[in-house]
């Protein structure tokens, strides 16, 4: 049973917690507003760039513009071929899109049955001319496709005489898994940046703050243990790290809901009793292990300055990684992964979005994932015993 004064200085913390504006701004509404507003414009930005870049394409054409392909090539919506002395000029300056380049004779060697040769001048420094260029290349290619359809039926010959495979691909996985894919790869890499920067303002504040204001002095004098004190904070950090947490996932949800070419809602089949379980306990758990490695930091830091110095490659460490094993499906990851710090809680994350979750993984990850809490909370409990770390 958890000792009385250890809810009494926890209630303390989560008061000073509330009464900062910041901290709740940065941990809460920040992630859950402003980061998928910010996306949701940036990818409609995007949406909206290449729709108007296909709905005016102007092309210069080099060579005789009455060809057969240059017709096909106008009757694609939004193209509109314009008269240019200089096509490559033209393309720098961004007069014209692309231009395509015309030998003499073209049509006359389709004609005959020979070959002949285009050429696509675009900047590749340019997204609309490199949507210029695709829609070149898929005008012609449907050229090509006509031109060796008339020669094949002149021939006396199908066109599958020259395309005797016919190739068709079938999904075998499932929508669940389909969705776990997709969340798999951005998930554990938020969760680990969140839960690790989450906590780290009350964990400065709760130690080394409290320590410069003079106000943990009296609270190691109270008639209450060190581990009490520690406890509490260590809570108190938890609980930020997870609420900064769960306003990822709220965030990447609106994310996905907000999304301009958003298709039909993600299927989460893979969200079990188990899989609850089991995530539940790891992010406690990794939780339990920023905040007690924050509160050490922030006990060994001279001012909060110092401290915050100190905490600032902890994200940067907790999401190496996520990054890391971001192309990796839980077949691939390495059995020595889940016994690894970080690396553990983010192949279970994986299996546990995947749909795939191994119980002796499960149990090798929360195993070891306690032990590493145990370590740093024992090196943080020695550490805040120390008198002289404490007081200013």
């Amino acid at each position: 049973m958890v000792d009385r004064s250890v809810w009494v200085i926890f209630r303390r913390e989560f008061t000073d917690i509330m009464r900062d504006g910041k901290t709740w701004i940065g941990a809460f509404l920040i992630p859950i507003l402003v980061i998928p507003f910010v996306i949701y414009i940036l990818n409609l930005s995007l949406t909206q760039a290449e729709q108007e870049a296909r709905s005016h394409i102007p092309l210069a054409i080099q060579g005789d513009s009455r060809e057969p392909v240059v017709l096909e090539l106008a009757k694609v919506p939004g193209v509109k071929i314009v008269p240019t002395p200089d096509p490559i000029q033209g393309i720098q300056e961004g007069k014209i899109r692309a231009a395509l380049a015309i030998p003499n004779g073209f049509g006359q060697r389709l004609e005959r049955g020979g070959a002949a040769a285009l050429i696509v001048w675009y900047d590749p420094s340019n997204q609309k001319s490199e949507i210029a260029r695709d829609v070149i290349r898929e005008a012609i290619a449907a050229y090509e496709t006509k031109v060796v359809n008339q020669r094949l039926a002149a021939a006396g010959l199908s066109p599958q005489t020259v395309h005797p495979i016919g190739l068709s691909f079938a999904s075998v996985a499932t929508e669940e898994r389909m969705a776990g894919s997709k969340l798999a790869a951005i998930v554990p890499l938020l969760l680990m940046l969140s839960l690790a920067s989450g906590g780290i303002p009350v964990a400065v504040d709760s130690i080394v703050g409290e320590k410069e204001r003079g106000t943990l002095e009296s609270l190691i004098t109270a008639p209450v243990t060190a581990g009490s004190i520690l406890t509490a904070k260590l809570l108190a950090v938890m609980m930020m790290s997870t609420i900064s947490s769960l306003a990822s996932v709220i965030s990447l949800t609106l994310v996905f809901s907000m999304a301009p070419d958003s298709e039909a809602p993600l299927a989460l089949g893979f969200f079990h009793p188990l899989s609850v379980g089991i995530l539940v306990m790891t992010l406690l758990l990794l939780s339990a292990l920023f905040a007690g490695v924050e509160l050490l930091i922030s006990t060994l830091a001279r001012s909060p300055r110092q401290a915050q110095i100190f905490l600032m490659p902890v994200a940067f460490l907790a999401s190496l990684p996520a990054y890391i094993m971001m192309p990796l499906t839980p077949m691939d990851i390495p059995p020595y992964d889940y016994l690894l710090p970080i690396f553990n809680g983010t192949a279970m994350l994986k299996e546990i979005f995947y749909g795939d979750v191994q119980i002796g993984h499960a149990l090798a990850v929360l195993l070891s994932s306690l032990l590493y809490v145990a370590v740093v909370i024992v090196i943080a409990g020695k550490l805040f015993r120390r008198e002289k770390l404490l007081v200013k």
